[in-house]
C-alpha cells in the first residue's frame, strides 16, 4: 500500500465529511477511497471512523492520526512550493571542470556578461586535459572534448570543427609548406594528446594515417598552440583551439584539402538529476558562447 497516498485519502475524508466528497476531491472512486481506508485501518490495526447510514465521525485514534499527518502534508506542501521558487531563483555556486585551452580562450573571456546577467551566482571554475568523474569529484558540469562512452551523463554538444595542421609563417618560410600528408615525416611535427599519428583525408581509401615524428611534445592544449605560434614545427589540433591564431595571422593552415573533422566538444552533466536554475542557465551560455564562436564543418 502507498501509505502516502493512502494519508492523503485520509485528510481528505476527514476534510469533506464524506467518502463520497473525498472521491470527488481527489478525482477517485468511493469505491476506491472506501477500500483505500479500509486497507489504511487494517495496516494500522485501530478504526480511524465511526461509520453511521448519517454521518462519518473521526474515533479517537483517527483524531490523533489526523493532527499528526494534517501538519506532516502541511510542512510537505510548504517544503515544495519552497523548492519550486528555489529553481527559478538563478542564484548559488556551480561547480564546472573545462579544459585549459576552452577555458581561458572561450569561457574566461566570456565570464564579465556571464556575471552581469546573473550576478547572485558563483562559479568554481576548475582546469583539466583530462577525464573527469563529475559525481565522484562534485562537479555540476563539465566541457567534455572527444567520445563520451560514460551513459549516465547528459552530452549536449557546443561546436565541432575540423581537424587543422597549421605552422606559423616563420617555420613555414624556413622550411617550407608540405603539399600532401606524406610531407610531413620530413618536417618537425609537435605532437600532444591526440598522439603521433595524424589522420587526413584520402581520395582513394577514404582516410590516411601519417605518423610524425618532432622533437617537442607537448600535452596542454595551450603550451602546443604556442610552440606552433613560436616557430617550433607544425601543430595537429582542432579549428576551435586554433581559430584565434588562425584568424589573426599567427599561425597558416596547411594541407587544407585533406582535413577530417575533428573531435566534438561537449558540455556534459549527470543524467537524471534534477538541474537548479544557476546550473541550466551556465549550461545555456556556454551553448550561447560557442555558437557566436563561427562554429565551423569539416569539408
Amino acid at each position: 500500500m502507498n501509505k502516502f497516498a493512502a494519508f492523503q485519502c485520509f485528510v481528505a475524508v476527514c476534510e469533506q465529511g464524506s467518502f463520497t466528497s473525498a472521491a470527488k476531491k481527489l478525482n477517485t472512486s468511493a469505491s476506491t477511497v472506501t477500500k483505500t481506508i479500509s486497507r489504511l485501518e487494517d495496516e494500522l490495526r485501530v478504526r480511524l471512523f465511526n461509520r453511521t447510514t448519517r454521518q462519518l465521525a473521526l474515533t479517537e485514534p483517527g483524531q490523533e492520526l489526523f493532527d499528526r499527518v494534517k501538519k506532516i502534508l502541511v510542512d510537505l506542501s510548504d517544503a515544495e512550493s519552497a523548492m519550486r521558487v528555489a529553481s527559478k531563483t538563478v542564484q548559488g555556486t556551480v561547480r564546472l571542470v573545462v579544459p585549459n585551452l576552452f577555458g581561458r580562450l572561450t569561457l574566461i573571456p566570456a565570464l564579465r556578461e556571464f556575471f552581469e546577467r546573473y550576478p547572485d551566482v558563483q562559479l568554481q571554475i576548475h582546469f583539466s586535459d583530462r577525464h573527469v568523474d563529475l559525481i565522484e569529484q562534485g562537479y555540476d558540469l563539465g566541457v567534455h572534448t572527444g567520445e563520451l562512452a560514460d551513459t549516465s551523463f547528459i552530452r549536449r554538444q557546443l561546436t565541432r570543427g575540423p581537424m587543422i595542421t597549421a605552422a606559423s609563417p616563420i617555420y613555414l618560410e624556413k622550411y617550407g609548406t608540405p603539399q600532401k600528408p606524406e610531407d610531413l615525416l620530413h618536417h618537425n611535427c609537435i605532437h600532444g594528446r591526440f598522439g603521433l599519428d595524424w589522420t587526413f583525408k584520402n581520395e582513394q581509401s577514404g582516410r590516411q594515417r601519417i605518423r610524425v615524428s618532432g622533437n617537442l611534445a607537448v600535452y596542454n592544449g595551450d603550451a602546443l598552440r604556442e610552440a606552433a605560434v613560436m616557430g617550433m614545427g607544425i601543430v595537429h589540433s582542432s579549428w576551435w583551439a586554433l581559430r584565434h591564431d588562425l584568424m589573426a595571422g599567427r599561425l597558416i593552415p596547411v594541407l587544407e584539402p585533406y582535413q577530417v573533422a575533428g573531435h566534438a566538444v561537449s558540455v556534459i552533466f549527470p543524467a537524471g538529476r534534477h538541474l537548479p536554475a544557476r546550473v541550466r542557465v551556465l549550461i545555456d551560455f556556454l551553448i550561447e558562447i560557442t555558437a557566436s564562436g563561427g562554429d565551423k564543418t569539416a569539408p
